[in-house]
C-alpha cells in the first residue's frame, strides 16, 4: 500500500509541476554556484559575492577555482602555486566554501565550459550549476567561447552594480532567447575592491588591511610577493 501510494504522490507532482511548466526533477535539483577567477590575490570582495549568492540563491556550496592560465588576461599573475594557497586559506574557515585545483591541473588556458564538463562528470545530472560573476564578465558573455553550450548547462549570477540591469538587457538581447532565465542578477553590498588596486597598494608598502583576509595578507608578508613586480 505505501508503495502504491508513493506512486501516485510522485504522478501527482509531476502532473502539478507539469502544469506549472516545470519538471519534477528539475525542482528538486541541488544547486552548487562556481566561481572563477585570477584571485590575484583573493580579496574580501571575492568571498562576500561568494557569500552573498550562497544564501541568495540557496546554494548548498560555492566552489573556488583559481585559474592557472586565465585567458585574455596580461602577464602581471603570480605563479599559480601561490594563488592557489591564498585561495585555499581565504576559504577555509567557511564550511559552505571549497576550493578545486582543476584549472591547475590543466595545460592551456583555462575556459569555464572545460570546468563545468568536469564537474558534471562528478556530480551528473542531479546538481544545477550556478557561476557566480561580476558585472563586467556579464558584459562580455557573448564573447565567451562556447557560450550557446555554457548556457545549456549552468545559469551565471551577476553581481550586479548601478549599471547591472542595463549590461543583463544588453547581454540577453545579444545572446537572444538561449539566454532567458539563464543570467541573473544580485544585488550586493558596494565593495570597490579590485586585485589591481591591491597589487598597487602592495608594491608600494600601503596597507591592505580590512581588504584583505588577515591569512592572506600573512602569506603574502612570509612570500614577499607583490612587492617584487
Amino acid at each position: 500500500m505505501g508503495i502504491v501510494c508513493k506512486s501516485i504522490s510522485i504522478i501527482y507532482l509531476n502532473l502539478y509541476y507539469s502544469h506549472k511548466g516545470c519538471d519534477l526533477y528539475m525542482v528538486e535539483k541541488r544547486r552548487i554556484g562556481i566561481i572563477g577567477g585570477t584571485f590575484n590575490p583573493i580579496h574580501l570582495g571575492h568571498l562576500m559575492i561568494a557569500e552573498v549568492a550562497r544564501e541568495s540563491f540557496h546554494l548548498e556550496k560555492v566552489i573556488f577555482v583559481p585559474a592557472r592560465i586565465p585567458p585574455h588576461k596580461h602577464n602581471d599573475v603570480i605563479d599559480a602555486k601561490h594563488r592557489y594557497a591564498m585561495t585555499a586559506a581565504a576559504v577555509a574557515d567557511n564550511p559552505y566554501f571549497e576550493i578545486s585545483d582543476v584549472e591547475m591541473r590543466r595545460e592551456g588556458p583555462s575556459y569555464t565550459i572545460d570546468t563545468i564538463h568536469h564537474f558534471k562528470k562528478i556530480y551528473g545530472d542531479s546538481v544545477s550549476f550556478y557561476f557566480i560573476a561580476g558585472t563586467d564578465t556579464i558584459r562580455d558573455l557573448p564573447n565567451w567561447k562556447f557560450i550557446d553550450e555554457l548556457l545549456e548547462h549552468c545559469h551565471f549570477i551577476g553581481a550586479m552594480r548601478p549599471d547591472g540591469s542595463q549590461v543583463v538587457d544588453t547581454t540577453l538581447e545579444l545572446l537572444g532567447p538561449k539566454a532567458k532565465n539563464r543570467i541573473h542578477l544580485m544585488n550586493v553590498p558596494e565593495m570597490k575592491l579590485s586585485a589591481t588596486y591591491l597589487r598597487d597598494r602592495l608594491r608600494h608598502g600601503l596597507t591592505v588591511r580590512y581588504m584583505l583576509p588577515k591569512c592572506v595578507v600573512q602569506y603574502i608578508e612570509k612570500y614577499d610577493i607583490y612587492r617584487k613586480e
